[in-house]
């Protein structure tokens, strides 16, 4: 089972089940759920399960849409995607983001030799931390603070001023729920853009905070959320086009997916982690972006994302392609009278 989130303009966030090129719009009359969060936690998703949830809404479907138009949908005049889970409406924060780093190898060691390049020194904290999780240590992880600056397909993501050089990360997403047996469920997959702003992380790690987060968009999630039970999450394969000016200026491919992820019990021993330390709340859905397997380095890809350029990045396995077009980061004047 596929699903999505698009916002009909004039009436807000829609919930659609994709059946084939056509989108079921399960948003019909009064008191119709909004989002996969309200199907979860108001319709019994929590306790029958999620897809049993589904179906049972399915014969109350207001009407079909065309999934190539809502792909392509730009602006506010159309109905448009936006990310497949999120918090109920007015609730943004019932959603929350992490993220794993430094979980497969191509990643460690290329961050390693970027740090290295920027300081003049031998960093080793990104082979140290490849090598720790390997042996069965702490991953690296980290939060998204502002669900809200996660976007959907076809919706900007931003580039602040100060940006060094910013790089997209495509990562598989997973998505989890709790049930009514206080126990965690992965809900479904979806594809995401962990962008990261790679300059200020490779002078100095510590900088990982500000490399990850800034508002506006500073991640993307989407385009579908392909159930758990219809998603093989073994071995999947993924890629990532940058197009400027309409031609493409960087392409990478590579393999994800747990027989891919370099710790052992693979995805469990991140869950495990987070979860041991955060538990998730009730009434709470997450988010997990697990990595990347595909790293643009300074060789690659050497002025990194620009104003203008579209980030275009594929999933096998039924979840898709998540574009992304990148507009500059609003600045605001807050700090006038603080003397800047």
């Amino acid at each position: 089972m596929k699903l999505l989130q698009f916002v009909e303009p004039g009436d807000g966030m829609h919930v659609g089940l994709v059946d084939g090129e056509q989108v079921l719009d399960l948003t019909g009359g009064a008191g119709a759920p909004r989002t996969i969060y309200e199907i979860y936690y108001d319709l019994g998703g929590d306790e029958r399960g999620l897809v049993a949830a589904v179906e049972s809404l399915q014969g109350a479907a207001s009407r079909t849409l065309s999934l190539t138009d809502l792909q392509a949908n730009r602006g506010s005049e159309r109905p448009y995607l936006t990310k497949p889970v999120s918090g109920p409406p007015g609730d943004p924060h019932a959603l929350s983001v992490w993220l794993a780093g430094v979980t497969h190898e191509v990643s460690a060691k290329l961050r390693e030799i970027e740090a290295q390049q920027e300081t003049g020194a031998a960093v080793n904290v990104y082979d140290q931390k490849y090598r720790e999780v390997s042996a069965g240590g702490r991953p690296e992880l980290f939060s998204k603070g502002d669900p809200d600056a996660v976007v959907g397909h076809g919706q900007p993501l931003t580039r602040p001023a100060d940006t060094v050089r910013l790089v997209p990360e495509t990562e598989l997403v997973s998505v989890y729920g709790l049930n009514k047996r206080g126990q965690l469920e992965r809900l479904g997959y979806t594809g995401g853009n962990d962008a990261t702003d790679n300059g200020i992380e490779a002078a100095n790690p510590l900088n990982l905070p500000q490399a990850k987060n800034w508002a506006g968009g500073c991640a993307s999630l989407g385009p579908v959320l392909v159930t758990a039970d219809e998603y093989d999450d073994a071995d999947v394969t993924v890629s990532c086009d940058i197009l400027r000016d309409g031609q493409r200026v960087a392409f990478k491919e590579g393999p994800t997916g747990q027989d891919n992820l370099n710790m052992p019990d693979k995805l469990l021993h991140l869950e495990r982690h987070l979860f041991n330390r955060i538990p998730l709340e009730p009434r709470m859905l997450l988010a997990f972006y697990w990595g990347t397997p595909i790293v643009f380095s300074e060789a690659d890809f050497a002025d990194g994302i620009q104003v203008g350029d579209v980030m275009r990045l594929e999933f096998s396995g039924g979840i898709g392609v998540l574009e992304n077009p990148v507009v500059a980061l609003a600045e605001t004047g807050q700090l006038a009278e603080l003397g800047a």
